[in-house]
C-alpha cells in the first residue's frame, strides 16, 4: 500500500485532483442569489394510451445531469438542480385515443447539484415539488397498430425555494472575504439575507412516435421523443440587492431521446433516455438523463364503443 501511494502514477492523480479543485472561480460580488429549481426532463410517456375506461397509475425515477459553469461571470445563473426526481401520475382513458390525469413531482434537497461554481445553498434545505394536469394522445397509423403517433402535454405548478446572500466583508490585509466572528451561517464569505419559496409554472410538450413488435404488440414497442419545455435562470452573481427571488423562466428548451415500453395484463414498464439541447452558453447547461417507469393498469368503468 505504501508503494502505491508514493508511486509516480499516484502522485499524478493527486496533482490532477488538486488542479480540479482550483479550476473553478466565482466572482466576488456583493450579492449572490440561489434557487433549487426542477430538472429539465420530458414527460415519462411511452407513446401508447390505455383502453377507454382504464386507469393507469405510474411511478417514475429520473436521473438528470448538469454541466457546472467553472468560470461564472457577473449576472450568470447560479442554481441547484436535482440529480434525482421522483414522479407519480394517475391517468384515465376517456376514449380510444385520449387519457387525462394528474402528475406530481418531488426532489429532495440532498439530491441537489450546482449549476455553477460558487452557488450558494438554500437555508433549511427545502425540497422542490410540483403538481399539475396532464394529457396523453395516441393515434395508430396502420391497421395492425404497429406504428402509432403519441402526444403528451402538461402544465405543472412548482414550488421553487430560493435564497439571497450578502458579502460579509474582506480582510483589510489579504482582501479575502471573511464573515463575522462566530457566525455559523457564513458560507463562502457570505451570510444569508433572505430566503423563501415561490410558485412557477412549467410547460412540457412532446411527440412520441412508436413501433410495436409482434402480431399484437405483445413484445413491447420502441418509442422516439421530441419534446420542448421551459427552464430557469437567475441573477446568481450580482452587485445589486434584490430582497427576494431573482428566479425567472427561460425557454423553449428542446429535448431529443428514445426508449422502450412494455405492457402485460396489468403491468406497464418503460424506459427513456434524453438529451436537452443546451450548452455552456445556456443559463443552465442541462446534461443527458434517463427515466424508468413502473405502473399498473386496471378497468375502472365500462365504455360503450359500439359506434
Amino acid at each position: 500500500m505504501t508503494e502505491m501511494r508514493s508511486s509516480p502514477f499516484a502522485r499524478v492523480l493527486v496533482a490532477l485532483g488538486a488542479l480540479g479543485a482550483l479550476a473553478g472561480c466565482a466572482p466576488t460580488t456583493t450579492y449572490r442569489h440561489s434557487a433549487f429549481v426542477p430538472a429539465v426532463r420530458p414527460i415519462p410517456f411511452d407513446g401508447r394510451t390505455v383502453e377507454p375506461g382504464q386507469l393507469r397509475v405510474e411511478g417514475t425515477v429520473t436521473g438528470s445531469g448538469v454541466g457546472t459553469n467553472l468560470d461564472p461571470q457577473v449576472g450568470d445563473t447560479a442554481a441547484l438542480v436535482p440529480q434525482w426526481t421522483l414522479e407519480g401520475s394517475a391517468m384515465i382513458g376517456v376514449s380510444r385515443n385520449i387519457e387525462i390525469g394528474l402528475r406530481a413531482a418531488y426532489a429532495d434537497y440532498a439530491w441537489a447539484q450546482e449549476s455553477a461554481v460558487g452557488t450558494q445553498p438554500v437555508p433549511g434545505g427545502p425540497a422542490s415539488w410540483g403538481v399539475g394536469p396532464e394529457i396523453h394522445l395516441s393515434f395508430p397509423l396502420d391497421h395492425e397498430k404497429h406504428f402509432a403517433l403519441g402526444f403528451a402535454g402538461n402544465l405543472v405548478y412548482y414550488q421553487v425555494p430560493y435564497s439571497e446572500w450578502k458579502l460579509a466583508g474582506t480582510d483589510p490585509i489579504t482582501g479575502v472575504p471573511v464573515c463575522s466572528t462566530g457566525d455559523p451561517s457564513c458560507v463562502n464569505g457570505y451570510t444569508p439575507v433572505d430566503s423563501g419559496s415561490e410558485g412557477h409554472l412549467v410547460y412540457n410538450l412532446g411527440v412520441y412516435p412508436s413501433y410495436a413488435f409482434g402480431p399484437h404488440g405483445e413484445y413491447g414497442h420502441i418509442v422516439g421523443l421530441v419534446a420542448v419545455t421551459s427552464g430557469f435562470r437567475n441573477d446568481g452573481f450580482s452587485n445589486q440587492p434584490n430582497g427576494n427571488s431573482t428566479v425567472d423562466s427561460v425557454g423553449p428548451i428542446w429535448m431529443l431521446g428514445g426508449g422502450y415500453g412494455f405492457s402485460y395484463r396489468w403491468l406497464r414498464v418503460s424506459a427513456l433516455v434524453y438529451k436537452p439541447m443546451t450548452d455552456s452558453s445556456s443559463p443552465i447547461d442541462y446534461g443527458p438523463g434517463g427515466m424508468l417507469t413502473f405502473g399498473v393498469q386496471t378497468d375502472l368503468f365500462k365504455v360503450d364503443e359500439s359506434d
